[in-house]
């Protein structure tokens, strides 16, 4: 066998090995949808398949709430193809109510007055304007404390927001680092760089936000 027949088998097992990979997440993702669609059916759902340049997905649609399950290219088209690429899963819907966030603990570091502004800084990116005027609220069990940071502008009303529910669901899910905020925007639940795709998991998140709607009512 001589070099140019060797390279020529390379490229020929190298394009199989490409084309097997691209037939595989193409089976996947038809796989995954057909499960939405079926799920969709049965629970009265609208589903909304996302397909954009930098964005593909889908987006589930309910009378009183939506989610987001969405892959996004950043930094323009020339990251189109990139590895530059983000996963989200954010349900939202319209409510109203004194502003609340819950979200990751932040490492405790004794920083004294630098401390209190990184902290600022972290609840004015997630709320913007509405960070002003919170309070940091201790509720929940230990091991949800222990993992979890709550702030609010009337602690009275995180008290109807958490739940056996709430809490289970967050632990379960903190590699996700999972933020719930209710702002004059609505209520929002989003997990970090990933897109879920289990219909279970979908399924968890979706009453979790349920249970949210029933509690700020």
């Amino acid at each position: 066998m001589n070099d140019i027949t060797l390279s020529l088998l390379v490229v020929l097992a190298v394009g199989l090995l490409v084309i097997l990979i691209f037939v595989l997440v193409r089976r996947n993702r038809d796989e995954q949808e057909k499960l939405l669609k079926q799920m969709a059916l049965e629970r009265g759902w609208r589903l909304e398949v996302v397909r954009e340049r930098l964005k593909s997905g889908y987006r589930i649609i309910h009378k009183e709430w939506q989610l987001d399950l969405l892959t996004q290219s950043s930094g323009g088209p020339e990251a189109e193809g990139s590895s530059n690429i983000t996963a989200s899963t954010i349900w939202h819907a319209p409510g109203s109510g004194n502003t609340i966030l819950i979200g990751p603990k932040m490492a405790q570091i004794n920083l004294g007055g630098l401390g209190d502004a990184l902290m600022h800084q972290v609840l004015q990116a997630a709320l913007g304007s509405e960070a002003e005027g919170l309070v940091e609220v201790k509720e929940g069990s230990a091991p949800f404390q222990k993992d979890f940071m709550i702030w609010a502008k009337d602690p009275e009303d995180v008290r109807s927001l958490i739940s056996p529910y709430l809490e289970s669901t967050l632990i379960n899910w903190k590699k996700y680092s999972p933020m719930i905020k209710r702002t004059r925007e609505g209520l929002s639940i989003g997990l970090h760089n990933i897109r879920l795709k289990k219909p279970q998991d979908i399924d968890t998140l979706v009453k979790l936000g349920d249970v949210l709607l029933s509690q700020n009512n």
